[in-house]
């Protein structure tokens, strides 16, 4: 990763077992910043078509100039993933060969500001992906500044996995009663407090796990992540295939979960894939990737 110019992570593995071919119609259930898609497309050549998902209408612009030279064979909808199966049926790709979901975000996300997603960019603390990302309105701000102490642990400890919760929790609170949280810099420095000094040393970021808890709260990832991959079955051929790339062990304890239990899906991968040292090397924040596959091998019990 250099200049801030994203790479999407395990491209080649995700073409390997998609296996797109001619005239496939194919679902990148999270366009981000299109290079999934762009490969989809590229490999279903010349008459594979690509339907992309996104909840950011800014992504699907810059998608929409960048794919213009594929004509008819793109489409994208600005939608939440966890509505797959409808925007498959309403689109024309029910039944299709191939599904990708890929849980990370982009650079561009990442350093927008008016997002709040990262604590390196200063910008309101809101952390929705788009306007079609929850349906309550909820930000980051909301939680923080409004939610009970014992809430606020919760969050960070089920969605962050962070043992510090209860001390974060504790020191959220005491902040907001001096002045109202509102931007990322005050909450990483707020978190950066609460923590040892010895975290400062470790891998990550102090504020990392509460960030994230913080966004999969206000984004109901997880339980849309469930619902998408549910969806995803449902508009899938017999022979197609689902590929998931998660980031953190929620996600993928959830896909491991739901392709094992699933009766009309075999597992591909008995294990997940990881990125190879090469493109770790390349691409630091590939680490943490994981790549599941199935294939629909029936109709649904």
């Amino acid at each position: 990763m250099s200049n801030g110019v994203h790479i999407a992570v395990m491209t080649e593995e995700v073409i390997e077992h998609l296996r797109p071919h001619a005239n496939g119609r194919y679902v990148d259930a999270t366009l981000g910043a299109g290079t999934h898609t762009e490969a989809l497309l590229e490999a279903s050549a010349p008459g594979g078509s690509v339907l992309s998902l996104d909840v950011d209408p800014a992504a699907l612009k810059r998608a929409g100039e960048r794919f213009r030279a594929f004509g008819g064979r793109w489409k994208g909808v600005e939608a939440n993933f966890r509505n797959i199966a409808r925007v498959a049926r309403e689109n024309g790709f029910d039944h299709c060969d191939g599904i990708l979901f890929d849980l990370g975000f982009s650079s561009d996300e990442l350093a927008d500001p008016g997002k709040g997603l990262s604590f390196t960019v200063n910008g309101p603390l809101d952390m929705r992906l788009g306007p079609s990302a929850n349906e309550d309105g909820l930000t980051a701000a909301e939680i923080v500044n409004g939610w009970s102490r014992d809430e606020l642990e919760e969050i960070i400890r089920m969605y962050g996995e962070e043992r510090y919760a209860r001390k974060i929790a504790d020191a959220i609170v005491r902040a907001r009663q001096h002045a109202r949280l509102i931007g990322t810099f005050d909450l990483a420095s707020v978190i950066r407090s609460a923590v040892p000094r010895s975290y400062e040393r470790g891998r990550i970021h102090p504020a990392t796990r509460t960030f994230q808890a913080l966004r999969i709260a206000v984004n109901d990832e997880l339980n849309a992540l469930r619902e998408a991959i549910d969806g995803a079955r449902s508009v899938l051929k017999p022979g197609g295939r689902i590929a998931v790339i998660s980031f953190h062990s929620l996600e993928d304890r959830i896909v491991k979960q739901a392709f094992r239990e699933a009766t009309d899906l075999t597992r591909i991968t008995k294990k997940p894939l990881v990125p190879s040292q090469q493109e770790i090397e390349s691409n630091p924040r590939s680490r943490s990737a994981k790549l599941r596959v199935a294939e629909r091998v029936s109709s649904r019990t």
